[in-house]
């Protein structure tokens, strides 16, 4: 990845001096050198190239972007903003400029800028693909799969054999649950490349694999080819992981799943992170919240679906969401975001949980209403919003002073299988703790006691959905849920597969399906393979 120029002095790189600028060439053959090594993946090179030309001309617009695009590819992106911005106030009408600033907030997620660049460029250039995708891509991660769909089939109708375009729409079809459309997506990228990774992970999640698929040869293939970077490694080991399982050869499954996490690594301090839990216990206690009654916005219209990631959010979510008066906005970053005002992330715990010990009644109205204007501009219409953040489990105590009239569902799930189940998806940087399975055991271990403690403590009424109960006695959980929410029983909440909206979880095949039980005590059949997940979790499997 680049060192950006903060970080890197102005000397040559270590490595590739012959493909290094000539002194006296024009500035556009230094730029072509540092594009062409870009694309080689020769990052540092690449740098020193762009560097060049700015040293001399600090104006650049092209060098300028082109910096901006190797701190993406560093994920700095304060720093690509700052990069694409110049470039976009030096060449305001460069289509290629506002496209790649676009991209840039989208990757943040500041959707409003990143809509406002990207349709200028669309204005400036209608044929221009990557912006219409981008644009796309906007608008389905905020699960508005219709108007994303209308993007993707513009760029298509540019260029159907566009590979960026093809798995945009494969992805989107993917979580509207048009799961055949999909396939055709995944399978034309797939017969212009058979190597192209993303349309390899595409093909495999959207669909179950059978018998001598014949995606899992190209991917394995894929694997053996030296330019396949780690990051892509990660997304095919877990690709074949994925089709073993469905194949059922569950030893060789888990072993890709386990060669994915060797690849990816974490710094994950579970120590540190215990300490953020101690210091939550010890300062949010009844008295705590009995002086601090009614501190924030007072609407009845958030619904928070808490727990471990594949514990059951997604499932309970459609369940909710197939009601005529409740609205499913996936899950939302906006807790997270307005706890960060109050310096939740820092490295010192306390200094989140000080801050929440000293939030003042309007501070509080403040954040419950900005929360609340977030909902409003997904839905302004539904009686209730299901908020299902599966991580805002550690925000209850901050949830319960800004939104006091806030419910939460608690989805649980057998610790073995939860745990199981996390290791054998490629979720996030943002969740280290999954990335070995011992890690991954005591990190439930948190999570469990932190549980049990808001449920002695919260004020906040919390409604528990057993996961295995759900399955086995689907419409009286469905009727509890539904009457935990103070709403009237809606029968379209049974036919919850059959509720057309856009899902983005890993769990978004599964509730297309009418309900099942085969996920129940699935974690038998990787034998000793989760031993060390087992001996983590330790306690926890004896309650």
């Amino acid at each position: 990845m680049p060192l950006l120029p903060r970080r890197q002095p102005f000397g040559l790189p270590a490595t590739g001096h012959d493909l290094l600028p000539i002194a006296g060439e024009p500035a556009e053959r230094t730029l072509q050198r540092g594009i062409d090594l870009q694309r080689r993946k020769r990052f540092r090179e690449a740098e020193f190239c762009y560097q060049t030309v700015l040293r001399t001309q600090p104006k650049n617009a092209m060098a300028l972007n082109l910096m901006g695009t190797l701190a993406i590819e560093a994920e700095h992106h304060d720093a690509a903003i700052a990069y694409m911005e110049r470039a976009v106030k030096l060449e305001p009408d460069n289509a290629i400029f506002r496209n790649n600033l676009g991209n840039a907030y989208n990757v943040t997620g500041d959707i409003e800028r990143a809509r406002k660049h990207l349709k200028k460029a669309i204005a400036l250039d209608g044929r221009l693909i990557e912006a219409l995708c981008n644009l796309g891509r906007s608008y389905r991660s905020q699960l508005e799969g219709d108007v994303a769909e209308g993007f993707y089939r513009r760029a298509l109708a540019v260029d159907s054999q566009s590979l960026t375009a093809l798995v945009g729409m494969g992805d989107l079809l993917t979580d509207i649950g048009r799961q055949a459309e999909a396939v055709e997506c995944f399978g034309r990228a797939l017969a212009i490349d058979p190597s192209h990774v993303e349309a390899l992970a595409g093909m495999a999640l959207a669909r179950k694999a059978v018998k001598d698929d014949p995606a899992l040869p190209l991917i394995r293939a894929r694997l053996e080819l030296p330019m396949t970077t780690d990051r892509e490694r990660v997304v095919l080991h877990h690709a074949a992981g994925k089709m073993l399982n469905d194949q059922r050869e569950y030893r060789l499954a888990i072993r890709h799943f386990a060669q994915a996490k060797a690849i990816s690594g974490n710094d994950f301090d579970i120590d540190r992170h215990t300490q953020l839990y101690d210091s939550f216990i010890d300062t949010f206690d009844a008295d705590f919240f009995a002086a601090r009654p009614k501190l924030g916005n007072p609407s009845r219209r958030p619904v928070f679906i808490v727990g471990m990631p594949r514990s059951g959010t997604t499932l309970t979510e459609q369940i909710c969401a197939s009601h005529r008066d409740i609205h499913g906005a996936g899950e939302l970053s906006t807790i997270r975001s307005l706890a960060g005002e109050l310096g939740f992330d820092k490295l010192d715990p306390a200094v989140f949980t000080k801050a929440i010990a000293a939030l003042t009644p309007a501070k509080a109205k403040e954040l419950g209403s900005k929360y609340l204007d977030d909902l409003n501009k997904r839905n302004s219409k539904a009686r209730l919003v299901v908020d299902k953040m599966p991580h805002n489990f550690e925000m209850l105590a901050f949830i319960s002073l800004i939104l006091p009239n806030a419910r939460i569902i608690h989805c649980r799930r057998d610790p073995m299988d939860n745990c199981a189940s996390c290791f054998m998806h490629n979720f996030s940087e943002a969740h280290g703790y999954n990335a070995d399975l011992t890690k991954l055991g005591l990190y439930y271990r948190q999570y469990d006691r932190l549980m049990r403690r808001w449920a002695e403590v919260i004020p906040l009424p919390i409604h528990d959905m057993p996961y295995e109960e759900t399955v086995a006695d689907f419409e009286n959980r469905a009727r509890g849920l539904i009457g935990f929410l103070g709403v009237e029983w809606d029968d379209g909440c049974l036919r919850f597969n059959e509720t057309e909206r856009t899902v983005r979880t890993p769990s978004r095949w599964q509730v297309r399906q009418p309900i099942y039980s085969s996920s129940v005590e699935r974690w038998k059949l990787y034998g000793d393979a989760l031993d060390p997940l087992k001996a983590a979790l330790g306690p926890v499997l004896q309650r």
